[in-house]
């Protein structure tokens, strides 16, 4: 008799549930279309009692049976997993942007007419002269300049010379008056004529010191009709042409180093522990569809009121096809566990008092087993899997696929 009450009282139970189901599908579908979120939440954690009631009444169910030796049967093929040590990563998703600092407008230093000697594309040294304004005469000055300066040193020479013969008498006649040879007048002219050619040396060392002044000074001014590249790179856009008038100001190219490329980014302050100069990321320039493994190089100090984030930088050079201003999608990975046990987010449940759990599978003999709950803490989680702290070990079998509805004691065939 009572084979045949449970059975009965099964069938109820299920058309009860039925009939109760689909009132509740109903409510969900007034819920999603009046787009109330706080109620299509409320209506979530309610199923999530009613669940957890349901897989009690079946585990009831299984009980009573064996308790009646009825054995229940396999109810259906699920999946298993093997938990083992594994390198587990967090990562941090972030939109960035390509820049470079050597990112220039080159302009000249001296008004006049402009001639350009590169274009656009065009590959420049550090300190190749990539334009040069008319110097208006400076370069006929500054010959002249040279010349004059050639001629006061010559002039100098001369009265070194000069200077030099009458040290040589003066030193002599010295000698003479002190062993009193000669007249006192002789001695006197002697030294007149030296101190004298003293003062004709100093005066014409000062002609030569002002006048290679003023050549040196033609000479800079002259140099500064030159256009040099500051830095090595390429010149990436020419704005003013040739035979243009330009003065100090005037942006002539726009001169761009591929070779020092970098990322910056913003990151929210919550993160601001967690990374540091070092931490690995990978970069994905969505453009390009290249990924780039680096590093950070640089953490900010300072935190952004306006939006509560820091910056960030990290070198990507030596990359082709990598440019200023291309958007870069950075995954800064901020933990890293190489022993981590984890499972498949999908598979991690939550019961009615929100304690997270897993199903795994015991007393496998061949394709049969028993399936069997098990409350784990949980870690960080990634895009996929969630780590697990503590409530499995290394060899666990934990159900996957299938593992959403069973109950304790419940026996499972397991596919290969």
């Amino acid at each position: 008799m009572k084979k045949i009450i449970l059975p009965l009282l099964l069938l109820v139970t299920l058309a009860s549930c039925k009939k109760d189901g689909d009132k509740v599908d109903q409510k969900l579908a007034d819920l999603i279309a009046a787009k109330d979120i706080k109620g299509i939440q409320a209506y979530k954690e309610r199923q999530k009692f009613k669940m957890d009631s349901i897989n009690n009444v079946m585990a009831q169910i299984d009980k009573n049976l064996k308790a009646l030796g009825v054995s229940p049967l396999a109810s259906g093929v699920v999946s298993v997993v093997k938990m083992e040590s594994s390198n587990f990563v967090h990562s941090v998703d972030i939109q960035g942007n390509v820049t470079t600092d050597q990112d220039v407008m080159v302009q000249p230093q001296f008004s006049g007419m402009l001639t350009l000697f590169v274009k656009e594309g065009q590959n420049v040294s550090r300190g190749q002269v990539i334009g040069r304004v008319s110097d208006g005469g400076l370069n006929d000055q500054y010959q002249q300049a040279k010349i004059q300066v050639t001629t006061v040193q010559a002039q100098l020479q001369q009265v070194k010379s000069s200077a030099n013969l009458a040290k040589i008498t003066f030193e002599k006649q010295s000698a003479l008056w002190k062993q009193k040879i000669g007249s006192e007048f002789q001695y006197l002219q002697a030294k007149t004529n030296y101190e004298s050619a003293q003062k004709q040396v100093a005066a014409a060392q000062s002609q030569v010191s002002a006048t290679q002044k003023a050549a040196d000074a033609v000479k800079t001014s002259l140099a500064r009709t030159a256009i040099t590249a500051p830095f090595s790179g390429v010149v990436d856009q020419v704005v003013t042409q040739n035979g243009q008038v330009v003065s100090p100001g005037t942006n002539i190219v726009k001169l761009i180093s591929l070779g020092q490329m970098k990322i910056q980014a913003d990151v929210p302050e919550n993160y601001l522990a967690k990374v540091k100069v070092g931490t690995p990321v990978k970069v994905f320039i969505p453009t390009l569809n290249k990924t780039i493994s680096s590093s950070i190089k640089l953490v900010g100090n300072f935190i952004n009121p306006d939006n509560r984030t820091f910056k960030i930088e990290i070198p990507v050079s030596g990359q082709t096809g990598v440019k200023p201003n291309l958007l870069a999608q950075v995954q800064i990975q901020d933990y890293i566990n190489p022993n981590s046990l984890q499972v498949p987010a999908q598979y991690v449940y939550e019961d009615g008092e929100k304690k997270s759990y897993v199903v795994i599978a015991n007393n496998i003999n061949g394709e049969d087993g028993i399936a069997k709950r098990v409350y784990v803490q949980l870690g960080e989680q990634s895009q996929n899997a969630v780590e697990i702290t503590t409530g499995l070990k290394t060899g666990d079998m934990v159900i996957t696929d299938g593992s959403k509805n069973l109950t304790d004691g419940q026996k499972v065939k397991i596919s290969n």
